[in-house]
């Protein structure tokens, strides 16, 4: 894989988050489509989770998956949220999108 500075990046913000396949299966379908872009692994801990989504957008990341412990913190900083992600940050083990 061969990332430029136009790559589309997203991540996925957990705690732990270095068992994550997301980075694996993104990455086989961003080559598979032959899309400049990857799939991040962000650690972070509660207390930094706000600072890591700030950092995120700042650097131009597209989005980011949430897991846990981080839903309930997301809920907190989106603008909007609809009926399948209420529905998702009541199940233990789900993650969800958060779009720049």
């Amino acid at each position: 894989m061969t990332l430029t500075g136009k790559a589309k990046l997203a991540g996925i913000i957990g705690w732990p988050v270095a068992h994550s396949l997301s980075p694996v299966l993104h990455g086989h379908w961003l080559t598979e489509y032959g899309i400049d872009g990857a799939m991040v692994p962000l650690a972070a801990g509660r207390e930094d989770f706000t600072a890591v989504i700030d950092g995120a957008r700042r650097a131009g990341f597209k989005g980011v998956n949430v897991t846990v412990p981080h839903k309930e913190a997301a809920f907190a900083l989106a603008h909007t949220v609809d009926g399948p992600a209420k529905a998702a940050v009541a199940r233990s083990g789900c993650y969800w999108t958060m779009a720049f």
